[in-house]
């Protein structure tokens, strides 16, 4: 859609007190009589445009000051204020924000004349297509020189001619450029004539790589044969070490067995050496009867004799018991030196305990040994 003014409003300029003028998109015709002021909104709409007024002649009379706002139909709005103590452009933008610029010379702003979208003018900072009451005809009264000028400028013929200028200018450039290109082609097509060679050499070449690409195929399968065989070779040497291991673990099950066998032998001796004890009691107690019968025999009567007899009998019982107690002494050594053999069995067993405790650690590391069952896991 074509950007045009929408809203010009006029306060203290000239005749217009507060005069507000809606315009269209097009052609837009300001009736009046004279000196209703219309030529003066055209002279407004000028000044913002241009800043073209000098003084202030053209402020109300009666007032300190005059204000001249355009609202484009984009949203923006430019207003020029003009009075004793003001003299400024204000610009509202199109998100709209405003933006005063204060202390305004002879130009517009840059920024201003950029939102009122860079207003052409003529030869005579004038714009192009306006002109104040009373003046030449538009066109008609230009001179000859002027007429062309006015026309390429409206026509925007100037830009053509300028446009062709740059491309016939590029056209050279291009052509220069084209040739230049060129002879450098053929020079590269003679160069490249005496490397012709090079496509017998590229078909070699591919079968220099088909070759490798079959050797690098052998290789990569004698790779991953080395990579099967060290596989192989660390899993013999696990079994191996695990072989070792349940080796191990059979010994300590058979020393267990003879520990437990041990255990009983260890019971059964020290029942007897309780059995011997009692039995040396017995013997130190008929030893001790006997040398009292042995005191008394010379004074028992024939009528004791019977009874002497029958201590007799004890007596060989106390021979019998001095037997037992013989064999008990030679029972108490063997049970002193089985207690020595039992003394050094028990250091051995806990020598035997303690590296069956590490072996047994060594085994849980490795996954060998079934803690629910407290025993190496042993393959059949």
């Amino acid at each position: 859609m074509t950007r045009y003014i929408e809203e010009v409003q006029l306060v203290n300029f000239q005749d217009h007190a507060n005069t507000i003028i809606n315009l269209t998109n097009g052609i837009n015709l300001i009736v009046g009589s004279s000196d209703a002021g219309k030529s003066a909104i055209l002279r407004a709409i000028n000044y913002v445009f241009h800043n073209s007024l000098k003084g202030d002649s053209f402020i109300r009379v009666g007032c300190n000051e005059c204000t001249v706002r355009l609202k484009f139909s984009d949203g923006i709005e430019v207003s020029r204020v003009k009075g004793e103590d003001t003299n400024s452009y204000i610009l509202k933008d199109i998100d709209g924000n405003y933006h005063t610029f204060s202390k305004v010379g002879s130009s517009v702003p840059d920024i201003v004349r950029s939102a009122l979208g860079e207003p052409p003018l003529d030869d005579k900072k004038k714009p192009i297509s306006y002109s104040d009451q009373m003046s030449s005809l538009f066109l008609v009264d230009l001179s000859p020189t002027d007429l062309p000028r006015t026309l390429s400028e409206l026509t925007g013929i100037q830009n053509l001619q300028t446009a062709a200028e740059i491309l016939q200018k590029n056209s050279r450039s291009y052509d220069r450029t084209i040739k230049d290109k060129t002879e450098k082609i053929d020079k590269l097509n003679d160069d490249l004539k005496k490397y012709d060679y090079v496509d017998g050499d590229l078909d070699k070449i591919k079968g220099i790589e088909t070759k490798l690409k079959d050797v690098q195929s052998k290789h990569n399968s004698v790779k991953s044969a080395r990579a099967f065989i060290s596989t192989n070779n660390d899993l013999a040497k696990d079994a191996n070490k695990t072989k070792d291991l349940l080796k191990k673990d059979n010994e300590i099950i058979k020393l267990k067995k003879s520990f437990e066998n041990i255990d009983s032998d260890y019971s059964t001796l020290k029942s007897a050496k309780n059995i011997l004890h009692h039995h040396a009691n017995i013997v130190k107690e008929f030893k001790k009867k006997k040398t009292e019968l042995d005191s008394l025999n010379i004074f028992i009567s024939e009528n004791n004799k019977n009874i002497f007899n029958n201590i007799k009998s004890k007596s060989d019982l106390i021979e019998v018991a001095n037997s037992y107690q013989k064999n008990d002494s030679d029972l108490k050594t063997k049970l002193s030196k089985t207690k020595t053999n039992i003394e050094t069995e028990k250091n051995n067993i806990q020598q035997l305990k303690n590296d069956l405790q590490k072996l047994k650690k060594e085994l849980q590391a490795a996954g060998n040994w079934c803690d629910a069952c407290d025993r190496p896991l042993i393959d059949e």
